[in-house]
């Protein structure tokens, strides 16, 4: 039965916060179904093309900030935003407002006990909100292609399908972006 969440307490917190992990592990786990015969080849979809190509896997380097919404202290929903190339360690290499930088919305989760409640909804908008305030204008975001609820939330909240993006391939992909 689906757990009524009325006022979930949103808190914002880097990709290596121990509530974060778990819930992007229990991601995994839910989509595990979904993509087994894909992640048999994952090893070649996960590969860089080359030498210094972009990672579809976050570094804490790359999240700028990741939100949980908590139901009590039990973290229940999470997404982040990601500078994807280049690093907070390097900004000389590559900063916010290069020309070669793109922002996406990364690892959206909710747990099955707590859907249908608006949460998805919410880390949504509290991504957008922080890059907003960034002065990001445009973010972008990758879901796979056996992942329709996914698909109809963002389009439900006005991102734009678009061309996949590297490091994403097109056989797996389904890309959005959205101007802030």
């Amino acid at each position: 039965m689906p757990v009524i969440v009325s006022n979930p307490t949103w808190v914002a917190t880097t990709w290596d916060d121990p509530r974060a992990a778990e819930l992007r592990e229990a991601m995994t786990s839910d989509l595990a179904p979904r993509y087994a015969d894909l992640w048999e080849r994952r090893d070649r979809l996960l590969a860089s093309a080359e030498p210094g190509a972009l990672s579809r896997v976050p570094t804490s380097d790359e999240v700028l900030v990741t939100w949980i919404a908590l139901d009590g202290p039990q973290a229940v929903a999470t997404g982040s935003l990601r500078r994807l190339g280049g690093t907070a360690r390097h900004p000389e290499v590559i900063h916010d407002r290069h020309p070669e930088v793109i922002h996406e919305v990364k690892r959206m989760f909710v747990r099955p006990s707590h859907r249908r409640r608006g949460l998805a909804a919410g880390v949504l908008a509290a991504v957008e909100r922080s890059a907003r305030d960034r002065g990001i204008e445009v973010l972008h975001l990758q879901t796979g292609i056996r992942q329709p609820e996914a698909v109809a939330l963002y389009e439900r909240e006005g991102w734009t399908r678009t061309d996949p993006y590297p490091p994403y391939p097109a056989e797996t992909s389904i890309c959005f972006e959205k101007r802030l």
